[in-house]
């Protein structure tokens, strides 16, 4: 029987369900549509009382369930310092008990044929964008170490290829020849897929172990996550040494730029939102005392802004299925505008999908590839 469950997690389902709405103010569903359902307490009200046949399930109830973006914005840890993964997780659950209770349907059957059409991918794999990657990424033969080049990476980012492939010359990285990409499987556990999940998890770490892989090099917060803390949290255990690119970098190089670092990196992975900030920081850069309450800007520096645990998201870090179009779309729209409102040179930005979202709104964003040296 599967350990990862609502039954295991109760006591975090309850806890969730508690909260005193100090986040509505930077919560990114709530700001996009003024609707408290859309909170994360009250969604996880709504999906306990379902759980406990207290409430019977709908399509309201439904598409409240999966309309948030999982960003981490907005739930308990942020104002009461509790484990930052615990809202997530139940989230999972919570999807998947209204999923196996007949809802979203079309989510569920998008996405299966989203990675069939794709060949097991939940990207398209284009020729172009993989030819580009095997010709600039350093390889060896003899190498135990694998470039861990995730779906939307090698999709959405492919034309900073030349740039990662001349930092890993420089600091004498060579990886093993599958260079992928690689479908990590977390647009299963957020469309309530935990089983399939688990087996991509399994499925991925099995390919990479019998390839003799010892270390595996990620380029996105979501690699790493999905590599480390969520691999723990559904029970798949392995002995690789996982860190990501930006642990070889010794600076970043950047000028007055808005920093992006997306929710992965900025909540969820505090240790690489840290390393973000070790590598952008200046000795003379100073606050701005009339920023916006949990927006830090700073001037004198490099860096017009801090990378905190409270920047507004452009979008999900995933490919949503079964999301809310009315909400992704006013999302998007409210990071624009805080972005804008810092005033900067350069918008330097750590996640792929963010990339995207940012360059579709005509933000010119630079991607950190180019930026590490």
């Amino acid at each position: 029987m599967r350990s990862f469950s609502l039954e295991n997690m109760a006591a975090s389902v309850d806890r969730q369900t508690i909260h005193m709405d100090q986040g509505i103010c930077y919560n990114p569903e709530y700001l996009a549509t003024g609707e408290m359902r859309l909170y994360p307490s009250r969604i996880a009200q709504i999906a306990r009382a379902v759980w406990k046949g207290e409430l019977t399930a709908s399509e309201l109830g439904a598409d409240a369930v999966f309309s948030p973006i999982l960003s981490g914005l907005g739930e308990r840890w942020q104002n009461f310092g509790e484990d930052r993964n615990d809202y997530l997780l139940v989230s999972f659950l919570f999807r998947e008990l209204f999923v196996k209770k007949g809802f979203k349907k079309d989510a569920v059957a998008a996405l299966n044929e989203t990675v069939r059409a794709n060949g097991g991918h939940v990207l398209p794999v284009a020729e172009k964008e993989k030819a580009r990657w095997e010709t600039f990424i350093p390889t060896s033969k003899d190498s135990d170490i694998c470039l861990l080049i995730d779906d939307a990476t090698f999709s959405l980012v492919s034309e900073n290829a030349f740039e990662l492939g001349a930092f890993l010359k420089k600091k004498g990285v060579a990886v093993q020849e599958n260079i992928g990409p690689y479908f990590l499987g977390f647009e299963y556990f957020a469309a309530g897929l935990i089983d399939e999940g688990i087996e991509r998890l399994k499925s991925l770490i099995g390919e990479l172990e019998a390839r003799g892989v010892h270390k595996v090099v990620t380029l996105s917060g979501l690699g790493q996550y999905a590599l480390t803390t969520l691999c723990k949290a559904m029970g798949v255990d392995h002995e690789l040494r996982v860190s990501h690119v930006l642990e070889y970098a010794d600076t970043l190089s950047i000028d007055r730029a808005y920093l992006l670092p997306g929710s992965f990196c900025s909540r969820y992975l505090p240790g690489l939102n840290k390393l973000i900030d070790e590598l952008t920081k200046d000795a003379g850069e100073r606050a701005i005392p009339n920023s916006r309450e949990f927006l830090p800007l700073s001037e004198g520096g490099r860096r017009v802004n801090l990378p905190t645990m409270w920047l507004a998201p452009l979008c999900p870090e995933y490919v949503p299925f079964g999301g809310n179009e009315k909400v992704l779309s006013r999302v998007l729209a409210n990071g624009v505008k805080e972005i804008r409102r810092a005033g900067y040179s350069q918008l330097a930005v750590f996640d792929p999908f963010e990339y995207r979202a940012a360059k579709d709104a005509g933000l010119k964003p630079s991607y950190y590839f180019s930026m590490i040296g």
